[in-house]
């Protein structure tokens, strides 16, 4: 299956591939690719063969913002609310996992879409840039809130005020890169990556997702009694069946989402 517009999508054995290309434009967010990326993340939504989504950038790199060169139609506000939110909103609350690819930079709220997925890669010599201070601006998108989460109050600030780049090694070392991966092999070893994700039970991995997302503005107890409601339901699935079945058995669960 394949749309090529701004935006290719390619879905198969259970892995749906999102392409941003507009290359020569280093894939920055012109309002073509606002809206047609989160029409393409709904579709990835409502395809029950679809378990994980990688997103990356054709050409140089991943994505380089807004693009600053197209007039805007509305004023900021109304632009990230209307046009920027709907995509987010896709990535964060979900029902498939989603890993950003990032090659060359991240840059803007492209390194915001990177942060909003749930898994980020990024190949050896990439970088999130996040370069807002240097126009008298503040990240976007979220980047605020990941960056505080995953770094804490005084390296987020720093990093902010500082206007800097950070590297894909670095990006690890903060627990904000999940892989980094080779310049040569970055999107074999990318899919490698995400093709063991989808072996694994969609069910679970859904559930632990909105958990996870759940914890970041919950008390302990709660999460302890969503997980026990979500347990109750798991422990009712096929696949749970026949994943205890298999494991008897000494063999490789095979799950069906069911």
């Amino acid at each position: 299956m394949s749309h090529d517009t701004v935006i290719s999508l390619n879905i198969d054995n259970g892995l749906a591939q999102v392409l941003l290309k507009r290359p020569s434009q280093y894939n920055s967010f012109s309002k073509d690719l606002r809206y047609e990326l989160a029409r393409i993340l709904n579709q990835i939504e409502n395809d029950s063969s679809v378990r994980v989504g990688i997103l990356r950038g054709d050409g140089p790199g991943f994505c380089a913002g807004a693009d600053l060169t197209e007039p805007p139609e509305r004023p900021l506000p109304e632009q990230l609310e209307n046009e920027y939110k709907p995509i987010f909103e896709q990535l964060v609350n979900g029902k498939k996992l989603y890993i950003a690819a990032v090659h060359g930079s991240a840059a803007g709220i492209g390194a915001a879409l990177a942060l909003a997925c749930d898994f980020l890669v990024m190949s050896e010599k990439s970088r999130l840039s996040l370069i807002f201070s240097n126009i008298g601006l503040i990240p976007d998108g979220g980047a605020n809130w990941f960056l505080c989460k995953k770094l804490g109050y005084g390296k987020a600030l720093e990093i902010i005020t500082k206007g800097e780049h950070i590297g894909s090694f670095d990006c690890e070392k903060y627990g904000l890169a999940n892989k980094v991966f080779s310049e040569e092999q970055f999107i074999e070893e990318t899919q490698d990556w995400a093709g063991e994700l989808v072996k694994r039970s969609p069910l679970a991995m859904i559930e632990a997702k909105r958990l996870l997302r759940l914890a970041q503005k919950s008390s302990y107890w709660d999460i302890f009694d969503a997980e026990a409601e979500a347990q109750g339901r798991l422990a009712k699935t096929q696949d749970f069946h026949n994943a205890v079945e298999a494991f008897f058995n000494k063999k490789k669960p095979v799950f069906l989402g069911k």
